[in-house]
């Protein structure tokens, strides 16, 4: 199944380099059915603690202001506003798990 992505190369902007430069695409799964509910562009090393907006890759369309769920009825995370001001997910520990995306080798070639 091919989707369209919001977008096709990797954001390298502010945080992006205060966090080393460093990215890697990941697939965020649940853990109650196995299925991918995002990919998402995570910068720098560390733990996944929130997924900001600006770096969801699929799905195209999303709604930030709401809970991230997953078909299955699994609530992922909660909208949250970072103290920066940006968008984001809150993510519930133990309720996801995150995976290297097929998308990775696509963004770095």
């Amino acid at each position: 199944m091919i989707q369209e992505l919001r977008f096709k190369k990797i954001k390298k902007d502010t945080y992006f380099k205060k966090r080393g430069g460093v990215t890697k695409i990941c697939d965020i799964v649940c853990t109650g059915c196995n299925r991918t509910v995002l990919v998402y562009q995570k910068d720098g090393p560390g733990w996944l603690k929130r997924c900001y907006e600006n770096r969801v890759i699929l799905p195209k369309t999303i709604n930030i202001k709401k809970n991230l769920l997953c078909d299955c009825g699994n609530v992922l995370a909660s909208p949250v506003v970072y103290k920066d001001g940006r968008f984001a997910w809150h993510l519930i520990t133990g309720k996801f798990k995150r995976r290297k995306s097929k998308y990775d080798k696509k963004f770095r070639s």
